[in-house]
Parts: C-alpha cells; structure tokens; sequence
C-alpha cells in the first residue's frame, strides 16, 4: 500500500502480524507521515523501518510524537538517557528477554509503544518474535472467550505488582486481545499460583503458534515499534557471547480496560 500524500509504502511481512514502513526517515516526520504510522501501527501491530540513522535524541523525540515516554522501572539507562533502556548481551543465563511478554506489566499502566533500534548485532541469532493477540483472542472458541472475559490476573516483577483484565479492550480501537504473558503474570485473580499454571500455560501456547508470529532479522539500523496492548514478543538468545546492543524507548500507557 503507498499513501498518496506522503509517499509511505507499507509492505505487509506475515498473513497476521507486522509490516515493513519504506519512504520515512524517522529524524523528520511531518504530521501527515505521523497520522499514517500511527494507523499503521493499529492495524498491524508491528512497523519494522530499515536503514535509520537515529541519535538518542532523535529516538526519543519520536517516541514523543505519541506520547510521555516512560522509564524502566528497573534498568538505567545511557548516561543523561534515563528514558531509553539499554538492552546489551549479559549471557543466556542472564537474559530476561528469552520468555513471551508484553514490556512492563507489572506497572498499573504498563507502556503502550515500544520503539527498538539495532546499534551493535552478533554474526548470526539474536531475533525477536512477535505474536498477534487479538487474533489469539478471536481464535479461541467461544465457551474459552466467556471463560476468559470476566478473569483477571496478577502480575508481578522489580517489586511492582499490578491485576490486569485477561482480556484488554485497546483504547483507540476497540479491539480485544489477550493480555496474559509468560514473563509477569503470576496468577490468575482469587487462584493460587499452582491452580494458575495450567491454564496459563494453554492461554499463551494457543496465542504464539507460529501463524500468529513474525521474526525479525535484525541489521544495524533497524528500527522496530510494537504495541504491546495486543502483541507479545520473545528475544531469542542464541548467539552466544557476541556483544548485542539495543536501545528501546517506550511510551507511557494507560490502565488497561
């Protein structure tokens, strides 16, 4: 698709999930450029845009366009850059990305954008998967979606816990999607941990099959943006000891409804 009046073209990458921005440089976005990836991040929940030449300020100064940028509750970030978390390879047995969440649900308001840019990659690995779920939602049958419609859950990490709806309406576009994840949610509201895990585990198996996924290859210069309040994502970690450097910036969300 190729916008008339800005010459955005969008390339879709899966059947369900993602696609590819070309004709924008984010250092200078013009309000109608603006209007077109914010409804473009709506409608397929990840924007990939290749070859940016983005400074800490200019990385955050587009994260502004949507909103008050929000900062981790738990990781500094670079130096005068408190609002730009800095992802770097610590080890596998370090990493907290290798698990299936959506940024920050521990928080009241957890973040409603993330914004990722490549500056270092290793040789080989280090992807990142999205999984689409509002169509998680819509698949499930409908004795699981009455089942699921009134639940809510407890997420907890870096001190901070938060009981969200298991199903999130979007606040833009009214869309439903699950809203559980491997990485925070620690159990279901008035149910115990161990009560909690088998259930779980099934909601979040049914919402990353590999149909409701897209996998990015990074290259230095990529630019990634998702909206976690309907997609989950998973940082592969499988290249060793090679040095991986990220920054993120995250936009400040609402309660989710």
């Amino acid at each position: 698709m190729t916008t008339a009046a800005t010459a955005v073209e969008m390339r879709k990458l899966t059947g369900s999930i993602a696609a590819e921005v070309s004709g924008v440089d984010l250092n200078n976005v013009d309000d109608a450029t603006f209007q077109t990836i914010r409804s473009a991040i709506l409608e397929y929940g990840v924007l990939v845009f290749r070859d940016q030449d983005l400074t800490p300020e200019s990385h955050k100064a587009f994260g502004m366009r949507f909103g008050p940028l929000h900062t981790h509750p738990a990781a500094p970030g670079p130096e005068g850059h408190p609002e730009i978390l800095l992802l770097r390879n610590a080890g596998k047995d370090q990493t907290i990305t290798e698990v299936w969440h959506s940024d920050v649900t521990c928080e009241k308001c957890p973040p409603s954008l993330s914004i990722l840019r490549a500056l270092e990659l290793p040789d080989y690995g280090g992807d990142t998967i999205w999984a689409n779920q509002y169509l998680a939602y819509d698949r499930l049958s409908q004795g699981l979606r009455r089942m699921v419609e009134g639940m809510r859950a407890v997420h907890a990490a870096f001190g901070l816990e938060a009981t969200h709806p298991v199903v999130r309406t979007h606040p833009e576009s009214g869309r439903k999607a699950l809203f559980v994840n491997a990485g925070f949610t620690r159990h279901f509201e008035d149910m115990s941990p161990a009560e909690s895990q088998p259930f779980l585990r099934l909601l979040i198996e049914a919402a990353t099959t590999p149909d409701l996924c897209y996998r990015h290859q990074w290259k230095v210069g990529d630019v990634v943006m998702w909206d976690n309040r309907g997609v989950m994502h998973y940082g592969v970690h499988d290249y060793a000891n090679q040095p991986r450097v990220m920054h993120r910036v995250t936009v400040q969300g609402d309660e989710p409804g």
